[in-house]
């Protein structure tokens, strides 16, 4: 599925980006839960999940009036935005209904509490599953 980048309805209600919203909303919750140092790897999983199946990050050329591919760099900068977008209500929820039950097995190991390290290829697997 294509994601159109740009502003507007149209570009909102566009299925591939109502399909990609929803990949980010899916993952937000581990995004704030996760160290500072996996942040990047969850902006890359999503935008390789969506490459994966043979979607394209698209920006509208206004002079040509045609599409381009904006490349992995601008597509992750873009996913780790929109995954950044409502973080602070995310995190107050997560810490008030769940503070004495916080889940930390996500952010660290049960023998060191040292942050657990998830690669790309471990995120991607996980994100299309």
């Amino acid at each position: 599925f294509d994601v159109i980048n740009g502003r507007g309805k149209g570009v909102q209600s566009h299925p591939g980006n109502v399909k990609y919203r929803t990949l980010v909303f899916l993952n937000k919750g581990l995004y704030a839960k996760c160290p500072k140092t996996d942040k990047a790897k969850i902006s890359k999983g999503i935008v390789a999940a969506v490459r994966e199946l043979g979607g394209r990050f698209l920006e509208l050329e206004e002079q040509s009036g045609t599409y381009y591919d904006i490349g992995d760099k601008k597509a992750w900068a873009k996913t780790s935005q929109a995954l950044r977008e409502g973080q602070t209500k995310i995190r107050q929820k997560m810490y008030s209904e769940n503070a004495s039950n916080f889940d930390t097995s996500l952010l660290s190991s049960s023998t060191h509490h040292q942050p657990r390290a998830i690669t790309p290829e471990g995120y991607f697997g996980y994100s299309v599953q």
